[in-house]
């Protein structure tokens, strides 16, 4: 088993076509051919079926190759820190981020990164927590960042490396010209809509617990909605009622459209961590981001800058 022969595996999954193996691999279609039968051969099991549109692994293919793209990414990574140290600005860095954790600094992190690293080649993912866990286990991606309520979970459960960054208090919001911008409490939420992104059912619980220590009847109208896209469409758009970082609602554009409620209660802080992947070596360039987003941190909460990480020169 060679690199060539998992680099020819992995792109065929990813293009679903010998072709277009080929074509991202820079080589001839027979070279992807005879890589991938090499394969086939050394270990006894068909790797890919045809179907109409090209090939999908078999689940023997599938075994392989979840520990193939370990692999080849992580020779990339080794070939990037290789080209570091010649001095060569050159690179990939794949960053994970859950969808409240892109407000929460990693714009101003990414401008003081591209000082140093102009010629990274960046790419940011928005997932899930359990999306960012197994792509960080994968090594798919070479950090994560998530934001969720403080102490929902074990952040840490599965081995990953976590550090506490930042903690945001979160705010209960309404449309600024809606019918509930004035509401000053839960009495007058009642007949409101009840808008959130929580996947499981932690959020609508404490909605329910929160009215009933209140001794109300808890909204009958509590929506979920996993698609971010439309769920800031549907803020805008609608008169809900949902939570948001006080941050986001001070700093970000969409912000303006925005009140905080003024009720007693609020909802659950919100806390920023940063996963790698246990027993991982981050590149270069991975260090550097974390160091520029300790600072950004470090900012916010009135600390001195930590430069705790090798810098690019």
């Amino acid at each position: 088993m060679k690199i060539h022969q998992l680099r020819a595996l992995v792109e065929v999954a990813a293009t679903g076509t010998l072709k277009g193996a080929a074509y991202r691999l820079h080589v001839t279609q027979p070279a992807v051919t005879k890589a991938i039968r090499e394969l086939e051969d050394e270990f006894g099991v068909r790797l890919f079926d045809r179907n109409p549109w090209g090939v999908v692994p078999t689940p023997e293919g599938v075994a392989l190759l979840q520990r193939a793209r370990t692999v080849v990414r992580e020779m990339e990574r080794a070939e990037e820190d290789l080209a570091h140290m010649k001095g060569r600005r050159e690179g990939r860095l794949v960053i994970g981020v859950s969808p409240i954790a892109g407000t929460a600094g990693l714009a101003e992190a990414f401008v003081e990164f591209r000082r140093r690293w102009p010629h990274v080649t960046i790419e940011f993912v928005e997932l899930g927590l359990n999306q960012l866990r197994e792509q960080l286990r994968n090594r798919a991606v070479d950090l994560a960042f998530a934001a969720f309520p403080v102490n929902p979970v074990n952040p840490g459960e599965d081995g990953a490396q976590v550090k506490a960054l930042l903690a945001f208090d979160a705010v209960f919001v309404t449309r600024a010209n809606g019918p509930f911008a004035r509401a000053s409490s839960l009495a007058q939420l009642q007949d409101a809509e009840w808008i959130h992104t929580d996947v499981t059912d932690n959020y609508p619980g404490y909605i329910h617990a929160m009215f009933e220590r209140a001794g109300l009847e808890p909204p009958r109208r509590v929506t979920r909605c996993t698609s971010y896209g439309l769920f800031y469409g549907l803020t805008v758009r609608s008169d809900a009622v949902f939570a948001w970082t006080r941050h986001s609602l001070e700093e970000a554009e969409l912000g303006r459209a925005f009140v905080e409620l003024k009720v007693e209660e609020r909802p659950p802080s919100l806390q920023l961590y940063l996963f790698s992947a246990p027993e991982a070596q981050l590149t270069r360039p991975a260090e550097y981001f974390v160091d520029c987003i300790l600072d950004v941190t470090a900012q916010r909460m009135g600390q001195p800058r930590t430069g705790r990480f090798a810098s690019a020169d």
